[in-house]
């Protein structure tokens, strides 16, 4: 039996009830956003200061300005809290590479911005401090790739399409292998503190597509 509080598709508008329950919930909703905002926000902060980047729950409640309560509200764990603060910054950065790729219609332009996105993790000093440390943080949780995962999977979906215009006879498995490819890299240079040169991007979109036309390996 459908609830009376779910979307009336007949009507193709929110039903009465739903809006009652709207109206009733939204100060609290708009409070528990705000206080999941708050934390993502300080545990993100302090794992950046700490040097072991292991800060505790105390610490990030007493800057997030909430209490215990509210945390344990919002998260069953300081692992949990951590898995949000990854899943957080995957869609940022999924967000942005599609807004990056939407921008280009060439299909080598549109494999170029995924890689400059993606690199941007190591090269913009303020990124990387902040992807390290919520890279050391996230190896510590059981099941914390599967935010990683999902957000690779996601970018060779995005690759597929340009990937399938530059002649690939597999573009979804080679999709696949490029955006994973590209992570490892970005890795390697995120964790040696070097920034990928314009070189490095040209590289790596030489050996995502190998067969690309004149102009890529003339630059």
């Amino acid at each position: 039996m459908q609830s009376p509080y779910a979307e009336d598709d007949l009507l193709g508008a929110e039903s009465l009830a739903a809006r009652a329950v709207r109206r009733r919930t939204g100060a609290r909703f708009a409070t528990a956003e705000d206080e999941v905002r708050r934390l993502l926000d300080a545990g993100l902060v302090l794992m950046r200061a700490d040097a072991a980047g292991n800060p505790k729950i105390a610490e990030i409640v007493r800057l997030a300005k909430v209490s215990n309560d509210a945390f344990y509200r919002a998260f069953r764990s300081k692992d949990d809290l951590v898995a949000a603060i990854a899943d957080d910054g995957a869609r940022r950065l999924l967000g942005h590479l599609r807004h990056q790729c939407g921008k280009q219609t060439d299909p080598i332009e549109q494999v170029r911005a995924c890689v400059q996105a993606v690199f941007k993790q190591a090269a913009d000093p303020e990124v990387a401090a902040t992807t390290r440390a919520v890279l050391r943080n996230t190896s510590r949780g059981a099941g914390s790739a599967s935010s990683g995962i999902e957000l690779r999977q996601r970018i060779a979906e995005l690759l597929t399409t340009p990937l399938t215009a530059c002649g690939s006879r597999d573009p979804a498995r080679d999709a696949l292998a490029a955006s994973c490819a590209m992570f490892a890299v970005m890795e390697q240079f995120l964790w040696a503190e070097r920034v990928p040169t314009a070189a490095d991007v040209e590289h790596l979109i030489g050996w995502i597509l190998p067969a690309a036309p004149d102009i890529l390996r003339s630059e």
